[in-house]
């Protein structure tokens, strides 16, 4: 399930640095949510951070049985 902006901005490290060429992290959360950013963007974002939102943003798996 994709997070929403407001859920992606709860694990950013809310310093509105600016590195990432948004104004405020809440401002890079929302294009995170959108699509229009990459995580990659924010150099202080934790590690946790990092795992939590790549699992989030996985595409689902749906078991397969052949034969």
């Amino acid at each position: 399930m994709a997070l929403t902006g407001i859920q992606i901005f709860k694990m950013l490290p809310k310093t509105n640095c600016q590195e990432c060429g948004h104004p405020t992290c809440l401002a890079f959360a929302m294009a995170l949510a959108s699509g229009k950013a990459e995580l990659v963007s924010c150099p202080y974002v934790s590690d946790e951070a990092k795992e939590q939102l790549a699992e989030a943003s996985a595409p689902p798996v749906r078991p397969m049985h052949i034969g």
